[in-house]
């Protein structure tokens, strides 16, 4: 919520003299804040004769911490016939990386691991499931 606080400080002694002085405090960002992720799918059902680089998904990640406790990156599992391709800052493409065949998958679990460059890492996990429409 804020890198410092500021405070004025006051002194007064029995004589009635006074005293003032700044007190400057610096928060140091602890890696406490695992990132989010954010899923908008933009085609699903996917129909199965779709070209590979279709966009299938839009994800947003967000980590609240500062610096590289901050920094996130995103990666799903593989052996899918999807990745990612990151898009801007936080932000990444779900794409279809190679065709698609309902007749053999007629749905797919995708999961996405957003995992932060703090110490030590914090992490956190979203599923998409993704239907194959037939054509």
């Amino acid at each position: 919520e804020g890198k410092y606080y500021e405070a004025t400080v006051e002194g007064k002694d029995g004589g009635g003299l006074t005293a003032h002085a700044k007190v400057h405090i610096d928060i140091l960002d602890v890696n406490d804040n695992a990132p989010t992720i954010t899923i908008l799918p933009i085609l699903n059902p996917v129909p199965e004769d779709s070209e590979p680089r279709t966009v299938i998904a839009v994800i947003n990640v967000r980590d609240r911490d500062s610096g590289d406790n901050g920094k996130v990156s995103c990666n799903i599992d593989g052996g899918l016939p999807f990745r990612l391709e990151s898009s801007s800052a936080n932000t990444y493409k779900l794409i279809i990386a190679s065709g698609l065949d309902r007749e053999q998958v007629s749905a797919y679990n995708i999961t996405i691991t957003a995992r932060d460059r703090g110490s030590p890492s914090l992490w956190s996990r979203a599923a998409l499931v993704l239907e194959v429409s037939d054509v």
